[in-house]
């Protein structure tokens, strides 16, 4: 594997997206609200993003076996993703995530099965200790880590990764105001961060509680530690980082939103793209931005840039 290839490791689901109409308008209009079928999953949405910035990635997790499952390795490959690190498990669906998207792109998300879906089941056997070592960049997700085994999974791939010198960067992808906060995800959650080089969350909804801090930018400077990057997502506000020894902030681009379902993830690929073609960290959080702002200008989730338009915007 060369040295450029980046891993992504987590969670491919699919996406079942529903428009929903205006419902301030009469009669309504339920032409646009028919049910589509996409490809999803916070990590698997990083690894497509990267792969339409054109930069080498390979994806590793787990599915069930089952139509959804090889519906998504289609839709990978198609997407220019290796995932030869899929795992197709029996007994065990794959996930489907309900979008139903508002007229102004903001969306609710509701998961099922609400439990013990497939991307749940990946275990340290399934890994190949090879793609890991071997890669240039291990990216994951924190959506898998409130479950066992994959949380077991998650940790020894970063361990792995981080002994091996490989840069490792997880998104926290939290979903607090959900599912809670407690002390044992609290305990996970600070193991992950210290085997991370970059550290990406929503600045108020994650970034702060996981800091226990009363601002984003306390919050960032106390995660970060002196050790790693902490990139803070802002909305409309854009971006901000702390490194080991600077901060940098990034104001978004403008953008109406249509459809913000996966927004955070394509920031994600913008960012670590833009570090692998050796850009300095406040240009990474530019392209994060653009990469984001782009994203959400488009109605399908999978509608993601190409590095052309994102240069374009950029420029």
């Amino acid at each position: 594997m060369s040295k450029q290839q980046i891993v992504v490791l987590g969670d491919a689901v699919v996406d079942m997206v529903i428009q929903l109409p205006d419902r301030s308008i009469r009669p309504l209009d339920l032409s646009r609200s028919v049910p589509q079928l996409h490809g999803g999953g916070t990590a698997a949405n990083t690894a497509v993003a990267l792969a339409r910035l054109g930069v080498p990635v390979s994806f590793i997790g787990s599915v069930g076996d089952d139509g959804y499952a090889r519906w998504l390795a289609r839709d990978l490959a198609h997407q220019g993703v290796a995932a030869r690190g899929l795992q197709q498990l029996p007994d065990v669906f794959t996930p489907m995530v309900l979008a139903m998207v508002e007229p102004d792109g903001e969306r609710m998300l509701v998961v099922w099965p609400d439990q013990g879906g497939a991307d749940k089941h990946l275990r340290v056997e399934h890994l190949d200790t090879e793609m890991i070592t071997g890669a240039a960049w291990l990216h994951t997700t924190g959506m898998c880590l409130r479950d066992s085994p994959v949380r077991e999974t998650v940790l020894h791939a970063m361990q792995l990764a981080r002994d091996a010198g490989v840069t490792v960067s997880i998104d926290l992808n939290l979903r607090i105001e959900v599912w809670g906060w407690n002390d044992a995800l609290r305990t996970t959650v600070e193991k992950a961060v210290t085997l991370a080089d970059v550290v990406f969350g929503s600045g108020r909804e994650e970034i702060m509680p996981v800091a226990g801090a009363p601002s984003v930018e306390e919050a960032a400077r106390a995660l970060a530690d002196g050790k790693r990057t902490i990139v803070a997502r802002l909305g409309a506000d854009g971006a901000f980082a702390v490194t080991a020894d600077e901060s940098f902030q990034a104001p978004a681009f403008k953008a109406t939103a249509v459809n913000t379902v996966g927004a955070g993830d394509a920031f994600s690929g913008g960012f670590i793209a833009a570090r692998m073609a050796e850009r300095d960290v406040a240009e990474a959080l530019r392209w994060g931005n653009a990469v984001a702002a782009l994203k959400v200008q488009r109605e399908e989730p999978r509608d993601l840039p190409t590095r052309a338009e994102v240069a374009a915007l950029l420029a």
